[in-house]
């Protein structure tokens, strides 16, 4: 059994038929890529259940996957958005469990090898793996196959893929260079959470320190200003001591009334000077202690203020050194708008955007700094009465929002559809979901929006923006909104 021969009996061509409408591809174009995606996907898919649990998984998936009415390709594509979009979501959650982030290296692949865009690429792997899945649920149904047997199965066709593989396929999805960015990445993270903590740490022995030796500073003032007290304390002392017995001595002489006698009179004379020279002196040492204390208290003061504002300087600096540095290790990390495709963004100049658009509403959000909701509504964009049909006059609105979200292509957003309250209340919901979903499938088949970056509700005469009496109203309550989600 071949695998790859009966896919390309049953599925290569209607596929490269109806897919090449879609993306808006040559069919040659498209042929060529699905050669190589079939023996990519499966090659990959044999690699993944190349172990008992590995092929356990597998078989859960295959027989989980909703493949109602993929024996009829161009009814999936006839069927409107929803159709389409529901084959890719499978796609998606197929490739992701067989390579991961390694997708990136087959898409790239797929690109060169086949002339396609990138984005045309990513869409078409997305709608071929689904189909590689159900040939193999089919073969696991039709012979019973366990995980032993599914395992068997595959490793068979080994051989059959090596023949069908393009060369430089199998280089091609090695996905090294996927792996070295997320290592990459990692590391960059990891780099700046050891920036921020190095900072935070630093700062708060800065701030400690800083205080220390606040705190020595006005022990140490508070000593000195104690020491010349006690000084000042001390000659005071030192001097009442010695003036105590002259002024004994010249209250006695007053006492007895020892007056009129040159000597003595000279000598109470002197002893008077003598006393009233210490007690000039005690009262200029006392004075100047008192002064030395006051100089010293207030440089004391003085070094508290600097210390204290030394502190709040390195308190503020350290502050913001973490701050810039968490906000480096945000940036790495990433915020919705934080990965930008250069490439893409200086195409966004060279877009008229109409006024009031979803385009000009997001432009203005990302120039404004991100401020608001991050919520947009269509405003040129109509759809033909009753139905999920978009004018095609009216599309382009749609492709400039895809402009943005290639430039920044970590943003997700939800597309909500919302109706006028005429009419049956369920039949509303159900058509304002056909209409986002609508929305959503002209962002990837026509724009190559990964479908994990989009998802959409339905709220049919839910939220009015107006009053639903009057045709005015109802018009402004039938609209699609978009808003980021990340």
């Amino acid at each position: 059994m071949n695998l790859l021969d009966m896919l390309k009996d049953q599925v290569s061509g209607p596929l490269a038929g109806q897919a090449s409408k879609f993306l808006g591809e040559s069919e040659s174009s498209i042929s060529k890529a699905l050669d190589g995606i079939f023996p990519s996907v499966l090659d990959s898919t044999v690699k993944s259940a190349n172990t008992e649990d590995g092929a356990s998984k597998l078989l859960d998936m295959v027989k989980g996957m909703d493949t109602k009415g993929m024996d009829d390709i161009s009814g999936i594509f006839s069927g409107g958005a929803s159709g389409v979009s529901k084959l890719m979501n499978q796609g998606s959650g197929v490739m992701n469990m067989l390579m991961g982030n390694r997708v990136g290296g087959l898409i790239d692949t797929i690109s060169k090898f086949s002339g396609l865009g990138g984005s045309s690429s990513s869409s078409l792997l997305k709608m071929a793996a689904p189909f590689l899945m159900r040939m193999i649920g089919k073969q696991v149904s039709s012979k019973g196959l366990g995980a032993k047997g599914l395992m068997d199965l595959l490793s068979s066709q080994k051989s059959h893929i090596s023949s069908a593989m393009p060369a430089g396929f199998a280089s091609g999805i090695t996905g090294k260079a996927t792996d070295s960015v997320s290592k990459t990445a990692n590391t960059t993270v990891d780099t700046g959470k050891k920036v921020v903590s190095g900072t935070v740490d630093t700062g708060k022995k800065v701030v400690s320190g800083t205080v220390d030796t606040g705190k020595r500073a006005v022990s140490g003032a508070a000593n000195v200003a104690g020491d010349v007290s006690g000084t000042a304390a001390k000659t005071g002392g030192g001097l009442l001591k010695w003036l105590l017995p002259i002024i004994l001595v010249l209250g006695a002489l007053s006492f007895f009334g020892i007056r009129g006698c040159g000597p003595v009179d000279n000598v109470v004379d002197a002893t008077k000077g003598a006393a009233g020279t210490m007690v000039d002196k005690a009262g200029d040492v006392a004075g100047d202690a008192a002064g030395a204390v006051g100089d010293v208290a207030g440089k004391a003061a003085g070094a508290v203020e600097d210390a204290a504002g030394a502190v709040g300087d390195v308190a503020g600096k350290a502050a913001g050194a973490v701050g810039d540095a968490a906000g480096s290790v945000g940036g790495a990390i990433g915020g919705a708008f934080g990965k930008i495709d250069e490439a893409a963004k200086a195409g966004l100049s060279k877009i008229k955007f109409a006024g009031g658009s979803a385009g000009s509403q997001m432009m203005e959000f990302i120039d404004g700094g991100f401020k608001g909701d991050g919520k947009f509504t269509f405003k040129n964009l109509n759809f033909a009465s009753g139905s999920a049909t978009i004018d095609a006059k009216t599309a382009a609105e749609i492709d400039n929002v895809a402009s943005i979200l290639k430039a920044y292509p970590d943003v997700k957003v939800v597309v909500n559809g919302y109706t006028d309250n005429v009419g049956d209340a369920a039949a509303n919901v159900k058509l304002s979901q056909a209409r986002a979903d609508a929305v959503k499938a002209r962002l990837m088949g026509k724009n190559g929006i990964d479908v994990s970056r989009i998802s959409t509700k339905g709220h049919g005469a839910a939220n009015p923006r107006a009053d639903n009496s009057t045709k005015e109203g109802q018009a402004k309550n039938r609209r699609i909104e978009m808003q980021i989600v990340k």
